[in-house]
């Protein structure tokens, strides 16, 4: 019956059953797009069960049938430059070859001309060995034995720790070692090969340790320096000691830096480093770390460059008023960072009246009501 109390006719009947078909056609079809999705869905999740137990790294076979590297030696860096010639007082030797005769045949050669090549090498390297003499002596004012020591004598070791590797070796096997990378062993290798200079791994192992206490109280003002600043960047990433796990951290600006290596990736090694103190402003990147509660009274910056990702990706995936000010605030760093560029070029007042600009759309930006 319908709402008048009457029975529904036929036709309304027919139309009844049409709307119905019409709704269990569109479900049905529904219930099929579901199907094939959660069917493409399954075959993703297995790809990633497998790729995570692979020994490569996750989705590396992906991304070069995806995004395959072009064939050919990769372009090189920077310009070409041809090298200049040295100037007269730069050259060392001169060799001549005379051409008296054809080298082919012997005949005589006419209209000869010219010509100069130069050729930079390195010279032998011959170990130079100095004997350093000093001398002990009982002073009767003092109640001990004194000695004398040269002013280039890295060690006063004597007997049979009385021959020393001097500090330019050391200074070069410990920049290869920690800077390139090369292993105690194939230092060893080029020492004994280039410089006829036999060092174990040991020695040198040794003589990094010699080199990390003598450098450490320099290290220790370096710290203090850095707490003193107005600004500085913090960075860490992995790293490993020996087989262990650890992370490498770095704090600097334009006049110090200091790296320190920790076990673990916590607040507490910026606070062991900056101390607790810090008045300057700690630029970083989003981790938690830098926005712990500990860090909750400091002066922070999140990296520029994070910044405008994180800014990227809400344009691309949010909707409405949030893309609106996520192009907005890209705008207002872009132009920060144009201003940055031009700051050189530009006078005082004007750098600072443009900067003050910008920093008012920020806060009309953040907070509305205030502007």
């Amino acid at each position: 019956m319908n709402n008048n109390g009457e029975q529904p006719s036929s036709q309304d009947k027919e139309r009844r059953i049409a709307e119905l078909e019409a709704e269990l056609a569109q479900a049905q079809a529904t219930i099929a797009t579901l199907r094939a999705e959660n069917k493409q869905l399954r075959v993703e999740i297995e790809e990633l069960k497998r790729a995570s137990k692979r020994q490569a790294t996750p989705f590396a076979r992906r991304e070069r049938q995806t995004e395959p590297k072009r064939p050919g030696r990769q372009a090189g860096q920077g310009q070409f430059e041809r090298r200049e010639k040295p100037s007269q007082e730069e050259v060392t030797d001169t060799k001549s070859s005379l051409l008296n005769a054809c080298p082919g045949c012997g005949g005589e050669v006419s209209e000869i001309h010219e010509h100069e090549q130069f050729e930079i090498d390195i010279p032998p390297v011959q170990p130079v060995i100095t004997r350093y003499v000093t001398y002990s002596g009982y002073c009767g004012r003092c109640q001990r034995r004194v000695r004398s020591q040269h002013p280039d004598q890295i060690s006063t070791a004597t007997g049979a720790a009385g021959v020393v590797i001097g500090p330019r070796a050391k200074a070069l096997a410990a920049d290869m070692k920690h800077r390139l990378g090369v292993s105690y062993g194939k230092v060893s290798e080029l020492f004994h090969d280039a410089f006829g200079l036999p060092v174990t791994r040991s020695g040198w192992c040794q003589a990094d340790q010699r080199l990390a206490q003598m450098a450490q109280p320099v290290y220790e003002t370096l710290v203090e320096v850095l707490q003193q600043c107005t600004v500085v960047h913090g960075d860490e990433t992995g790293w490993r000691i020996g087989a262990l796990s650890a992370w490498l951290w770095v704090f600097t600006n334009q006049q110090v830096t200091v790296y320190t290596i920790e076990t673990n990736r916590s607040h507490t090694v910026i606070v062991d480093i900056l101390g607790q103190q810090f008045a300057g402003v700690l630029v970083s990147d989003c981790f938690l770390a830098y926005d712990h509660q500990a860090l909750a009274d400091w002066l922070k910056q999140k990296c520029v460059g994070h910044l405008l990702r994180n800014l990227k990706e809400l344009t691309e995936t949010k909707t409405g008023r949030a893309i609106c000010f996520a192009r907005d605030i890209t705008a207002l760093l872009q132009a920060a960072l144009a201003l940055k560029k031009e700051k050189a070029a530009l006078p005082a007042a004007t750098f600072a009246q443009r900067a003050a600009d910008l920093e008012t759309r920020l806060d009309t930006l953040i907070d509305p009501a205030a502007a």
